[in-house]
């Protein structure tokens, strides 16, 4: 009540805390004093929640706390399953004989089973019996299970998992032991579908082979150079442009000598880095031989995200 009197409590608090009086810091009195806690008894163990009382006028008229067993590590597991369903990588448990202890939604999605298909079953043998070139792959040469049988984690990113339907797809996965006061008692591993990446990384080897191409075969000269004078890359019309056998031996030039009139470099990069872009630019460039060649220059200046100069890029078209 308002003074501080227990007037009630219910079998199971007096089961809790039994018939001896509570100590003046317990959440029941505080909450009287203070407003609405929540915390964990140690000595009980228990999680109390208390809360004052008031009338319809707003009086307050005493104080009330409700108490239930208070498990950490019923808590701490709580949290662990929490993490696990947080995540879009597939994690999963394995005990000494390689059945699966547990495993999170993301990982069952991908794999297309119900996590009740999954545990305690052996998952070598159910979604990594086979290697992605078609071999058959046993157990005792999988990675994953070397972490629990020897002790050594692993991160392996040219395998294959199978789906429940018999279909396959490219994984990225790590496997490390469970140590339980030292000793191993399993295995953990994590796994992310990679189907998206290597599309991705196959667009863009596709995308550079057909660049370099282009590079190569195009009539123009094509250089990129960086901002103090290197040449970083010139195709075979730009080498033969200017009298050199290769490109390693006009690379190992500086772009500067290659101008009739040094000046001309300081212009035109102050103009890039000005602008962004060269057009029809008009200037004289020295041949190996001697020989000097009028040209017409297009360029643009690359930058990052962050706006930054990467290096030059253009074209020399001579005129004759």
């Amino acid at each position: 009540d308002a003074e501080g009197t227990i007037v009630v409590s219910n079998k199971a608090a007096r089961a809790l805390f039994g018939e001896a009086k509570l100590p003046n810091n317990h959440p029941l009195f505080r909450a009287l004093r203070e407003g609405p806690i929540q915390e964990v008894d140690t000595a009980t163990g228990t999680l109390v929640t208390a809360e004052p009382l008031f009338d319809t006028n707003r009086t307050k008229i005493g104080a009330v706390a409700y108490c239930e067993q208070h498990n950490e590590a019923d808590e701490a597991r709580k949290r662990l399953e929490l993490l696990l369903e947080s995540t879009g990588e597939g994690i999963y448990g394995l005990d000494l004989e390689g059945k699966c202890t547990f495993v999170n939604g993301s990982a069952a999605a991908m794999l297309g089973f119900s996590r009740e298909d999954l545990r305690n079953v052996r998952l070598h043998d159910l979604t990594h019996h086979t290697r992605s070139d078609g071999r058959p792959y046993s157990a005792e040469d999988c990675p994953i299970y070397r972490a629990f049988r020897e002790g050594i984690g692993c991160r392996v990113d040219d395998e294959s998992f199978f789906r429940s339907d018999g279909s396959s797809f490219p994984v990225e996965y790590s496997s490390y032991p469970i140590r339980d006061k030292g000793v191993v008692c399993g295995a953990v591993v994590t796994f992310s579908d990679v189907t998206a990446r290597r599309r991705t990384e196959a667009a863009l080897r596709a995308s550079e082979a057909k660049y370099r191409s282009l590079f190569q075969t195009v009539s123009e000269g094509v250089y990129q150079t960086s901002s103090n004078g290197e040449l970083l890359a010139a195709n075979r019309a730009l080498i033969e442009m200017l009298g050199y056998g290769s490109e390693d031996e006009l690379r190992a030039q500086d772009v500067t000598d290659l101008y009739v009139n040094p000046d001309d470099r300081k212009h035109l990069t102050a103009q890039l880095e000005r602008e962004g872009q060269l057009v029809d630019a008009e200037l004289l460039l020295k041949r190996k031989d001697g020989r000097v060649i009028r040209v017409i220059e297009n360029a643009r200046a690359i930058q990052d995200e962050r706006k930054r100069l990467v290096y030059y890029e253009g074209t020399l078209t001579e005129v004759k």
